[in-house]
């Protein structure tokens, strides 16, 4: 096995059609996958600030999908799980990779949370810490809507922005509190604990957590760079950097004609990289849509000329 760091390993060279069949491939829009969860295990994580998104991001990448399936799997089954975490955004992700996310972005996205809290709310650790004690009580028999939330515990319901989540993310990032099914069109939040209490929460370390997160967005973004890392992810990108060399003997450098910067894949995906076929069929996808998400540079998938019909300034 080639040793030393990934500046100085030699390099794989791709033209960018090999690049982007690769990762259409991985992502089941080359070819369909046979169950959603699998669709939202390759994928990590599914942005769903939208709901409406998230069925089309899995009907686009599965052979069929059961009308209630997305339903079922976050109120019945409880496959999945909706919370905060990339980039600090509302995600859907599998029950099983939720300690994993909370360790491996969550501790940042807290002292982010935490900061602005204290700089632009005047509510310091010591306060949110007494708040979220607070908090899990009030959730600790049934989940509760947010404005029964703020009937129980009124300090939150003064706080600014509180709508946008404010009141309840520095849990949410610690993986101790997650969404529960919507009671109309009203949100619900509920106790990790008590919403998942069949799910066994063995927290890796952080080092295991960035490790296994990096490794599987290249799986299914790859090849991509450091800086594609860090923007999808939503970490620094010293912390990006250093994960990358943590995991550098499972990483193999690419250079891409044309693109700029240097990517990277996992090393055993080397030999699918060379064997891809190009896809035929043109699919649909919504509005943040994971293929979309997860690069810094934009004409990867959309020409230039076509930037502003896709990408507003709000995102």
């Amino acid at each position: 096995m080639q040793e030393g760091t990934l500046s100085e390993r030699s390099k794989l060279r791709l033209m960018p059609q090999q690049a982007i069949t690769f990762a259409l491939t991985r992502q089941h829009l080359a070819t369909p996958a046979e169950r959603p969860l699998e669709v939202v295990r390759r994928l990590v994580a599914i942005q769903a600030q939208y709901a409406a998104s998230v069925p089309i991001v899995l009907w686009a990448r599965c052979v069929s999908l059961a009308q209630d399936w997305l339903k079922n799997a976050l109120s019945e089954t409880k496959a999945l799980v909706k919370t905060w975490c990339l980039r600090g955004s509302v995600h859907v992700l599998a029950s099983a990779d939720l300690a994993m996310m909370a360790q491996a972005v969550g501790r940042q996205q807290l002292g982010k949370h935490e900061y602005f809290m204290k700089t632009r709310r005047g509510i310091d650790e010591q306060a949110i810490q007494h708040l979220n004690k607070s908090i899990l009580r009030a959730l600790a028999r049934r989940p509760l809507s947010r404005s029964e939330l703020h009937k129980a515990v009124p300090e939150v319901a003064d706080i600014p922005g509180a709508s946008w989540g404010l009141d309840v993310k520095a849990l949410a990032f610690l993986g101790e509190l997650v969404f529960a099914d919507a009671n109309g069109i009203e949100s619900r939040f509920a106790r990790r604990d008590v919403w998942l209490p069949e799910f066994a929460w063995a927290l890796p370390s952080q080092e295991e957590a960035q490790r296994e997160l990096l490794l599987r967005y290249l799986s299914a973004y790859g090849p991509a760079t450091r800086q594609d890392f860090a923007h999808w992810s939503g970490l620094k990108m010293k912390v990006a950097q250093a994960i990358f060399e943590a995991c550098a003997r499972d990483l193999i450098p690419v250079e891409v004609a044309g693109w700029r910067g240097d990517c990277y894949v996992r090393r055993e995906d080397e030999p699918l990289l060379k064997t891809c076929e190009e896809p035929a069929a043109v699919k649909l996808l919504p509005k943040f849509d994971p293929l979309l998400m997860a690069y810094t540079e934009k004409t990867r998938f959309i020409a230039e000329e076509h930037l502003a019909r896709v990408y507003r300034p709000a995102g």
